[in-house]
């Protein structure tokens, strides 16, 4: 069968992905998710967008000192200052960050529960950056949350335990959801109906949007995804107000002995 040049394209570096990936059975179990993400990051995000940008990992500070937690892929403009801790670990400023990637081998339950708590951690940070794409896109406020899991559950199943989570938590979708989740080999990415990848659908209880493509283009909707936050976001050119990071810096004083 012939495809289209891009379609070609984008299936053969999926194929390159699963690869890498057939790797993880022989791995130590520690080293795992290091593989996973350097695989994504290497062969995908740093080759195919802008070169504005640079991919760290490490937790996000916001301007009243909340922090995210360890985040796999952390999207930065480079045009923004870095505060480096060990190697390519770093605490990066809320308004730098364009996206994070959490990255996972395999996406059972309790790996995606442990992303969904990390997503609300993220959620919940004080952003000044709105990104916007038109009138008929949502705003968004929050930081774009990704997953990216070379293996897991079916579509079915995902958006199902998304739905529990959000019930058992008594938690609305927006404050936690990821904003998309690809599974590579399962052929399939599901996104929020925000406008963000597709027209938004105005039917009611419509909180997501699935792709039914060919199954060997699932990776061209996080190639899609990225660019229109990317393109977005230096648009917007935000600025970084270092000062409100060192008001009242002294949080609190030892007591006299």
């Amino acid at each position: 069968m012939t495809y289209r040049v891009l379609s070609d394209h984008f299936g053969k570096i999926k194929n390159r992905l699963i690869e890498y990936s057939k790797h993880f059975d022989i791995a130590d179990h520690g080293d795992i998710k290091g593989y996973g993400r350097e695989a994504l990051v290497q062969e995908f995000l740093l080759t195919h967008l802008p070169d504005q940008l640079e991919y760290l990992t490490g937790e996000i500070l916001d301007e009243d000192d909340n922090r995210s937690g360890q985040v796999d892929i952390i999207l930065q403009s480079k045009l923004h200052p870095k505060i480096p801790l060990l190697g390519n670990i770093h605490l990066t400023f809320v308004d730098s960050v364009i996206a994070v990637v959490e990255v996972k081998s395999n996406l059972t339950t309790q790996h995606l529960v442990a992303a969904l708590d990390q997503f609300k951690r993220l959620k919940a940070l004080k952003r000044s950056v709105k990104l916007e794409m038109g009138p008929l896109a949502a705003k968004l406020n929050a930081i774009p949350c990704i997953i990216f899991a070379f293996k897991g559950p079916k579509k079915e199943t995902l958006i199902e335990s998304i739905n529990k989570y959000a019930k058992k938590n008594k938690i609305n979708l927006n404050d936690f959801c990821p904003d998309m989740v690809v599974v590579l080999d399962s052929d399939y990415y599901i996104c929020k109906n925000d406008g963000w990848q597709f027209p938004v659908i105005p039917i009611h209880g419509a909180y997501f949007r699935d792709w039914g493509g060919l199954p060997h283009e699932n990776l061209v909707g996080l190639y899609n995804y990225l660019n229109n936050l990317i393109q977005s976001y230096l648009a917007a050119n935000p600025r970084i107000e270092i000062r409100k990071y060192f008001d009242k810096s002294i949080l609190s004083k030892a007591k006299d002995t």
